[in-house]
């Protein structure tokens, strides 16, 4: 079936699958990390620490990395960003200490952020059409990662997390090779560049007033995902007693709600107004993040689980509604500006979530998720109604 697919396809499969690897690995630090906390002897406070630090790295490479996609191309961009974490996850298995740790979670955070902000301009570059169908199905992709922490506890359970991330750095190399034939360079290279135009165009992104609103929005929401993807096993588990193999089957249910849910969110996207969207997931997701911290049954969490997987789903109607607002020149710099801006403003909620366990419990930073989610449907909720009243 694989061989049926044309060209466009079998780029999108490729691209999906670097989105897929760099998330699966990722999430299965977050599952492991209970495990990983104990064998290394640190605190919450440090691991807090070291994954906002893998979150400030992981912002700080998408501007440049963006702007260097532009002048020397999508494809070579995502294969060294490929090749950076396929180490980092090498590292992460070798560590010995927390700073071994921290160190391998820095280069996982500098690898894979070069790819995000390429990786959806390869792809806006490519459709032209059904841009919000293709961008939610690279999304889906990366919630098909959620299913990867289930091996990982399996593994940990049988064996030890080192070997895990052996595994994952070696499937990740084989990736690379994958990708370099699957796909093509996608945009058209500059005869003559300028580093300092590119900079400013990136800047000048925040000058349009529709793009500042949904940065707000994005900002809550990136703040709201950073702590889900760095806690919510590890939350699980210590606080609500899971074993990590019911943690991973919770986060396994998230990413299928997401895998279910972003295609089908990203094609009505295209037809109806985002901001409503966006309202609605948000919304539903605050009041799903109170229930599953009020909620001490293993099974009603089980099943409420895929609940947060919405919230994800507004980051390809984002993606979808920035495009729409930028030519293809310079659109990796713009987007890697508007990407590393967002998340360095969010990366400190790890840590902030690491002293809080460490000085009361998970329960309320999580309480503080779900206020946060409120507030961005309250935000959204409000230009709506604005909007309608200019209009009237």
């Amino acid at each position: 079936m694989v061989f049926n697919l044309n060209k466009e396809q079998k780029a999108l499969c490729c691209i999906s699958l670097a989105w897929f690897l760099i998330l699966s690995g990722r999430y299965s630090i977050s599952n492991l990390l209970p495990n990983i906390v104990s064998d290394l002897n640190f605190s919450w406070t440090a691991a807090g620490t070291g994954l906002t630090l893998m979150w400030f790295f992981y912002a700080l490479l998408q501007f440049p990395s963006g702007i260097f996609s532009d002048i020397k191309g999508r494809r070579i961009s995502i294969i060294i960003g490929m090749i950076i974490f396929s180490i980092s996850y090498l590292f992460v298995g070798f560590s010995i200490h927390y700073i071994m740790f921290l160190f391998a979670l820095i280069i996982l955070g500098a690898g894979t952020g070069i790819y995000p902000a390429v990786g959806i301009s390869m792809i806006t570059d490519i459709f032209k059409k059904q841009r919000g169908r293709a961008l939610g199905i690279r999304s889906s992709a990366g919630s098909l990662a959620y299913a990867i922490p289930i091996l990982a506890a399996a593994i940990g359970s049988f064996y030890s997390w080192r070997y895990f991330f052996f595994l994952w750095s070696f499937i990740c190399f084989i990736s690379i090779f994958l990708f370099y034939h699957g796909t093509w360079e996608s945009t058209t290279l500059p005869d003559d560049v300028s580093i300092k135009e590119r900079v400013f165009d990136g800047i000048k992104v925040f000058i349009n007033r529709k793009v500042q609103l949904i940065f707000i929005v994005n900002l809550l929401l990136a703040i709201t995902w950073i702590s889900y993807m760095s806690f919510y096993p590890s939350y699980l588990i210590i606080d609500k007693g899971f074993s990590e193999l019911q943690a991973a089957f919770a986060l396994g249910i998230l990413g299928l709600g997401g895998f279910i849910f972003k295609p089908i969110i990203g094609s009505l996207s295209d037809r109806y107004n985002k901001k409503i969207i966006m309202l609605i997931l948000a919304f539903i997701t605050s009041v799903g993040t109170f229930f599953i911290v009020n909620i001490q049954n293993l099974w009603i969490i089980l099943l409420i689980s895929f609940i947060p997987s919405l919230a994800t789903a507004i980051f390809p109607v984002i993606n979808s509604f920035l495009m729409d607002q930028w030519e293809e020149k310079g659109r990796a710099g713009k987007l890697g500006f508007y990407r590393s801006s967002l998340i360095l403003l969010s990366s400190p909620a790890s840590a902030f979530i690491g002293i809080l366990k460490d000085n009361y419990n998970f329960d309320i930073p999580f309480l503080g998720i779900s206020l946060i989610l409120f507030i961005a449907a309250l935000i959204l909720a409000f230009n709506l109604l604005l909007s309608r009243k200019k209009n009237e």
